[in-house]
């Protein structure tokens, strides 16, 4: 009997720490709440600090998304190995499980770039990933920009208003 515990504490350990699910953030989320058309997080760290952290919005109508991210390297000084910044839409529960990834992009020094077209309306989250491995620690820091999706109508009306220049411009070449 004693056996069977200590196995499945030993199981229940090595499925914790395997990934295979999202685990529950090592700070409490910072909720944006509704999207502005541009945000912005910070996080500083001592070494060896190990983090998931989720920014969490809500997004009122279709947009687009670009996100960027950048840490703080400096000589191995400040330094965040192994940033990752991915996009989820949520279910609806409240535990960051079997949400819809939408996509993710690795980051570091260099500012690097994830767009995310067509979002829907819904709840959304960003999780950022890494560890801090700087001899100082590290840190980074997160943008999150939004645009509207043109409606069809607005395509439509382009095309339309296209179709009477090159109407009117032909008509007049022939006279």
């Amino acid at each position: 009997m004693k056996n069977s515990f200590k196995l499945k504490l030993v199981v229940a350990a090595i499925l914790m720490t395997s990934g295979v699910a999202q685990a529950v953030p090592t700070q409490a989320p910072v909720n944006w709440f509704n999207h502005d058309p541009a945000e912005f997080a910070t996080f500083y760290s001592a070494i060896g600090h190990t983090f998931e952290h989720e920014y969490l919005f809500n997004l009122g109508s279709n947009v687009n998304a670009l996100a960027t991210a950048v840490s703080n390297d400096f000589a191995n000084i400040f330094n965040i190995a192994g940033g990752k910044v991915e996009l989820f839409k949520s279910n609806g529960d409240s535990d960051y499980t079997n949400d819809i990834s939408v996509g993710s992009f690795a980051f570091d020094s260099t500012a690097t770039n994830g767009t995310f077209s067509a979002l829907t309306s819904g709840d959304y989250y960003y999780q950022v990933t890494g560890s801090v491995a700087g001899n100082y620690g590290g840190g980074y820091q997160l943008y999150s920009n939004v645009s509207p999706v043109p409606e069809p109508e607005t395509y439509a009306m382009l095309l339309a208003g296209l179709g009477l220049i090159g109407f009117s411009l032909r008509r007049r070449k022939t006279i």
